[in-house]
């Protein structure tokens, strides 16, 4: 059974972008395997909204913006490891 989404109604898709997906710059295998799930849910709403989070050339973010890291690694952050 579908829902019915009215007009105050709203889909967020958060951060679905190219780079996430195979081939991308983080080459994750079965990233596009949500692509038509969500295109799909896309349909039953009036209102989507998408999100796309990014961080400029040497975000703190960024391994390779510490020193001794190197590109892709992980380093230890206050909120955890990122």
């Amino acid at each position: 059974m579908l829902y019915d989404f009215g007009d105050q109604d709203a889909l967020v898709i958060v951060d679905m972008q190219n780079d996430f997906c195979e081939g991308g710059v983080f080459d994750l295998q079965g990233g596009t395997a949500i692509v038509v799930p969500i295109n799909e849910a896309a349909k039953r709403f009036k209102n989507v909204v998408m999100t796309q989070d990014w961080h400029p050339k040497g975000h703190f973010c960024f391994a390779s913006s510490h020193e001794g890291k190197d590109d892709y690694s992980s380093i230890d952050m206050p909120y955890g490891t990122q």
